[in-house]
């Protein structure tokens, strides 16, 4: 049976490890043994696998930001030498133009899944995460731009991954429906463990990896962590995040983060 791959595409402080260990759990996997192969790229061997299950996450391939990049580009036959090790494996895709997508072309059974949260919520996290760590979470031109991209993409108004299912993380941490709903639409069970938080990305800017986060304060962070108001200013701007607020998470972008 040919290999199972998933690339999950996300940016960073999006809820992408919450997403990666359901997934990793749903695939039939528990352990998380080390991931290290000399034979592959070396972009490649950071990460986890079961390999009792065949199972297998691999942590930030091909981000913008910071990720060692004289460790080489990634290439398709790159991707397809590791997904070849086991049965299943997840590749993590953060911070990272759309048009990686051509790198991956070729990788067969390739499934691609695009995980937005919500504009506000998403910037107060980062925000958050940046006073401590500003060259990993740059907030800049470049990144409102990568925003603008994912939600251009959400939205329907691009097509640059094939295959491709979306995945709202407010409603996959909010509604257990919509998590059954996308299990079965990937062919999967769903075991919904969504409880553990990730080392890796330093878990959750606010309360770290102590513990998860109250589903409640997830979508409140903006209150804990207000956008400056020239950062809210250059998000108006770009209409595919102003739509998205409104289309895809249901608020308008500045009466909500505005005053009171």
């Amino acid at each position: 049976m040919a290999a199972r791959t998933t690339f999950l595409w996300g940016l960073k402080r999006s809820g992408i490890h919450l997403l990666v260990g359901w997934l990793y759990a749903n695939l039939g996997a528990h352990s998380k043994g080390p991931l290290a192969n000399e034979s592959l790229h070396p972009q490649l061997c950071d990460g986890f696998a079961d390999e009792d299950a065949s199972v297998a996450f691999v942590n930030n391939c091909g981000g913008l930001h910071s990720r060692r990049f004289a460790l080489g580009d990634l290439q398709a036959g790159d991707f397809r030498a590791a997904a070849n090790q086991r049965s299943a494996t997840i590749f993590g895709i953060e911070d990272c133009s759309l048009a990686f997508a051509e790198r991956t072309e070729g990788v067969p059974d390739a499934t691609h899944l695009l995980l937005l949260r919500d504009p506000l919520n998403h910037m107060a996290s980062r925000l958050e995460a940046a006073t401590t760590r500003p060259e990993v979470f740059p907030i800049n031109e470049a990144f409102v731009d990568l925003l603008d991209a994912y939600c251009a993409e959400f939205l329907g108004r691009t097509a640059r991954l094939e295959a491709k299912t979306l995945v709202s993380y407010n409603r996959f941490v909010t509604d257990r429906h919509y998590r059954d709903e996308l299990a079965a639409g990937l062919g999967l069970p769903n075991h919904d463990a969504i409880s553990e938080v990730s080392g890796y990305g330093g878990g959750s800017s606010f309360s770290g990896t102590r513990e998860p986060s109250p589903t409640a304060s997830l979508l409140t962070r903006f209150h804990q962590h207000p956008l400056p108001p020239r950062l809210l200013d250059r998000l108006l701007e770009r209409s595919s995040i102003a739509e998205a607020c409104v289309t895809v998470f249901h608020y308008d972008l500045a009466e909500l983060s505005g005053p009171g």
